[in-house]
């Protein structure tokens, strides 16, 4: 004869448990008060650094006037933006930020490949002196990463190009081919973020339990397998996140390093939206102040797109996304 289960006393005639679920907004914003009282500062620097300024994304809309301000000067709708899509370098500078953010996307396993790299290696010593190379260049300027381009591949003092002589071989112009200047950018920006990219990976990996892999020595899995059956399924839902965050910026290049890399006749090659604001304003001293809004809001509208759509299909796909 089966015992009758007894009702859980903590379940309330409309089925909720009383575990504080179903208590007012107010009465939990009192209890967890402390905690609300330390993100205050964080909320504070958030409205004061990311939503007043918004408010500039109206000078787009505007032939803005700093004497007239921006609510005082005239509205011309999308106008700019209209300027924008029938320019004759716009779909060049399209293309050329598609290409360079897409070269880039297909590096982002770099990291991920060097943190799993790195958790392998069991001599703290080394491990330490690997984590302290691969992590300085984040630190280095771009001025100062290009000029140890030129250093190593200029046509006439480049190293690269002495020991092509050396070997026999005429110097190549790499600085100023059309074909070697996108893998070099490329190649600049792995050097110079994969190290710090990959601090995130390592984190995740550190916090998957130890258990998993011992378990795994004991049915007798090798490196490989708990690496591609443990370890990336495990991190993977941190890859989701980062991918989508670098989704973000698909339509956005480093300015500074596509600056100083461009020369003349490569010019075609990087002509971005970065560099055709900086050539119609700050250079030529222009006052096209909404314009240039325009532009960076056309950008933002198109990274934002591009993270709500990653985010969309990785939730399809049964990940937990950002949003």
């Amino acid at each position: 004869m089966s015992k009758r289960v007894p009702k859980n006393n903590a379940m309330q005639k409309n089925g909720m448990p009383k575990n504080g679920t179903n208590k007012s907004v107010g009465k939990r914003m009192y209890e967890y008060r402390y905690i609300y009282l330390l993100g205050i500062p964080g909320i504070v620097i958030l409205i004061l650094f990311n939503y007043l300024p918004m408010k500039g994304l109206l000078m787009a809309f505007e032939n803005y006037n700093p004497h007239l301000g921006i609510m005082g000067s005239e509205w011309v709708g999308l106008k700019h933006f209209q300027t924008l899509f029938h320019d004759a370098k716009f779909y060049l500078m399209l293309r050329n930020t598609l290409v360079i953010s897409g070269l880039s996307l297909l590096t982002f396993p770099a990291p991920i490949i060097l943190a799993l790299l790195m958790n392998e290696v069991r001599s703290l010593t080394y491990k330490k002196f690997v984590q302290t190379a691969v992590y300085l260049p984040h630190f280095l300027s771009w001025t100062i990463i290009v000029s140890l381009t030129f250093f190593l591949l200029s046509s006439e003092q480049g190293l690269v190009n002495k020991i092509a002589v050396e070997l026999g071989n005429e110097p190549t112009s790499y600085l100023f081919s059309k074909v070697w200047i996108y893998p070099i950018i490329v190649i600049q920006s792995v050097w110079k973020g994969i190290g710090w990219g990959s601090i995130v990976y390592l984190a995740a990996i550190a916090g998957i339990d130890q258990g998993l892999f011992e378990a795994a020595r004991i049915d007798g899995a090798t490196k490989l397998q708990q690496i591609t059956r443990i370890t990336i399924p495990c991190i993977l839902p941190t890859v989701v996140v980062m991918l989508i965050l670098k989704m973000g910026t698909i339509i956005s290049v480093d300015f500074e390093q596509v600056f100083l890399m461009n020369n003349a006749l490569v010019k075609s090659k990087l002509e971005v939206f970065e560099i055709y604001i900086y050539n119609n304003s700050i250079a030529t001293g222009s006052t096209q102040y909404s314009y240039s809004t325009a532009i960076g809001m056309f950008k933002s509208l198109v990274n934002t797109s591009l993270v709500i759509l990653t985010n969309w299909i990785t939730t399809r796909k049964g990940f937990e996304g950002v949003m």
